[in-house]
């Protein structure tokens, strides 16, 4: 199968013309010595102030082969006076697709762009390697007697049909023949890489259904230049530790990494700590030749031990059982490097020592949370980095994060502007209140659906008001992510992962009696990327006391915050 980007079909929007999405179906088949791309933007900048964006349905490329750059064309179409007319089959809209605006005379301009792109990352790239125009009409016949438009005549070869369907591998290597790339290209596997990172420059490994329609996730998930910088650089490296506070970007980056392996065909292994981390990464996000593990299931997987793995102590003990040559890794990675032990940390830097592969630890400082302090390995590496761009929050919600731990937001970052965090006071009646938040949040004006909905608790599940709780105000709650329910956890739990509106239950003073609590509590605003909800119960004292403490005395007794956060009111005058 092709290395498709978007990654699936399904996360293509259903408004997308029939003849794109047959297309992508199509071409999906090809080996995986192809990779696609579906639906690729730029700018022309004439003047100044003169902007022309322009979209190539799709591109495709083959290492030996190099780029096709490939426009679609369906509906009815037929061929008249030297015009193409192209009929809408659902409106019977007629366009007349005269010469520059014809598929082929769009395939050219986006030839001329991307060699023009690749010259100025890679001297001499783009007139190296073939890149050359293709059209597919995936609902009509061509055949020799067609008569088409005269600029269309040479072209002929590199037209396809509707019956091209049947074999597009065939279609697709008689395109690359008639151009005679093979003669033409030559890139190496570091240029290879290089141009999929140009031409994709977006993460995908962790797609949203919403991508489309949302402009906000669409922000998120585009690569700051401070990440694909650092993607460069670290590839350069055997051994590097990168620390970022949250949102950072620090997973997507490892995940990157771990991709760009795989692809030269190394078998990574990629260590994480938290367990829902572990199976998201592991079930939602697989990568070819990458395997996924927390450092429990890593330990009983290759020891097959049933030995209770919870205390530093016990899996320190098996780990050393573990033989380097029952390991067959080409790199390791290693998440949420803090969480991980000393011992541990060595363990895995020893093999990657001894084997003279690379070795990537990243971590969070401000994450303290099952540890006491910073494995030593990590203090004492010679190569660190720091990122400092946040890409999940908005810089409304890094702002609360961040404050509780006095952590400083960089002016120039460019953030993406959000809707301000809400403390929502219930006096009484908790879980009736909870319900009112997380209708509003689904309410057309927000729009948000259940699964895009979690609650996390300050607290263990046992001592959380959401204990046993399965249901509110006919919503159901989950302890699984599903799309048809609002998911509830621990904050503990849920570290490393994120989710599009987090409401946080189970505040009260012991939040912020001590540096381990207000780092839980930053984990926990932290894990939200649009909206963010401090769910609060109690009298007024209590309330007042909490949210002093969580916006560090921004809020107001009359019920307002000065800055960086507002309050909601939840009452019977408002619902």
């Amino acid at each position: 199968m092709a290395i498709m980007f978007p990654k699936e079909e399904k996360y293509l929007n259903d408004k997308l013309p029939f003849s794109e999405r047959e297309v992508y179906r199509v071409l999906s088949s090809l080996s995986d010595d192809y990779v696609i791309f579906h639906s690729v933007q730029w700018v022309n900048k004439k003047y100044s102030s003169q902007f022309t964006w322009y979209e190539n349905d799709f591109l495709l490329l083959n290492k030996k082969y190099g780029i096709l750059v490939l426009e679609v064309k369906g509906g009815l179409i037929s061929f008249s006076d030297g015009l193409i007319i192209q009929k809408n089959t659902s409106n019977n809209e007629i366009k007349i697709l005269d010469e520059g605006n014809d598929p082929l005379s769009q395939a050219k301009r986006g030839v001329y762009h991307y060699r023009k792109i690749l010259n100025l990352q890679i001297k001499g790239l783009g007139n190296r390697i073939s890149i050359e125009p293709c059209v597919w009409f995936p609902s009509c016949k061509i055949d020799v007697k067609s008569i088409l438009p005269s600029f269309y005549d040479e072209a002929r070869n590199v037209i396809l049909d509707g019956e091209n369907i049947i074999d597009p591998k065939a279609a697709i290597s008689n395109i690359y023949k008639f151009y005679n790339s093979k003669e033409k290209t030559s890139m190496t596997d570091e240029e290879f890489l290089k141009i999929i990172e140009i031409l994709a420059p977006e993460f995908d490994l962790i797609p949203s259904p919403s991508i489309i329609k949302n402009e906000l996730e669409y922000s998120f998930l585009r690569l700051t230049n401070e990440q694909s910088g650092l993607l460069d650089y670290i590839s350069e490296q055997r051994v590097a530790t990168i620390q970022g506070a949250a949102g950072t970007g620090k997973t997507l980056i490892a995940l990157e990494a771990a991709k760009r392996f795989s692809f030269k065909g190394d078998k990574v292994l990629f260590l994480c700590f938290n367990k829902l981390l572990y199976e998201h990464l592991k079930f939602d996000c697989p990568i070819k030749n990458v395997d996924f593990f927390n450092i429990h299931s890593f330990i009983k997987d290759i020891t097959q031990t049933q030995s209770d793995l919870s205390s530093d102590e016990s899996r320190a003990k098996e780990l050393q059982k573990i033989d380097f040559d029952k390991l067959e890794y080409k790199a390791v990675i290693i998440d949420e490097a803090q969480d991980f032990t000393d011992k541990e940390i060595k363990y895995f830097a020893e093999y990657c020592e001894l084997m003279e592969i690379p070795f990537f630890v990243f971590y969070d400082k401000n994450q303290l949370i099952t540890t006491n302090k910073i494995p030593n390995w990590i203090i004492n590496s010679e190569c660190k980095l720091v990122l400092t761009k946040n890409c999940r929050n908005t810089y409304e919600i890094a702002c609360t994060s961040y404050n509780v731990i006095d952590i400083p937001i960089k002016t120039n970052t460019n953030m993406i502007n959000g809707v301000q965090p809400s403390l929502t006071f219930a006096p009484s009646k908790s879980l009736i209140f909870l319900g009112r938040l997380i209708k509003y949040f689904k309410a057309d004006e927000n729009g948000y659906k259940d699964s895009e909905i979690t609650i996390l608790s300050m607290k263990p599940e046992n001592d959380s008001i959401m204990n046993e709780v399965n249901k509110i105000d006919g919503i159901a709650i989950s302890r699984t992510r599903n799309n048809n329910s609002v998911f509830y956890t621990t904050s503990k739990k849920f570290k490393g992962l994120e989710s599009k509106v987090v409401i946080i239950v189970d505040i009260d003073e012991t939040c912020f009696s001590d540096e381990k609590q207000k780092r839980s509590f930053y984990v926990a605003c932290s894990r939200a990327r649009h909206r963010l909800a401090l769910f609060i119960d109690g009298n007024d004292e209590k309330i007042l006391k909490i949210a002093n403490a969580a916006t560090k005395g921004a809020f107001s007794a009359k019920g307002k915050i000065l800055t960086k956060t507002k309050t909601i009111m939840l009452n019977d005058d408002k619902f």
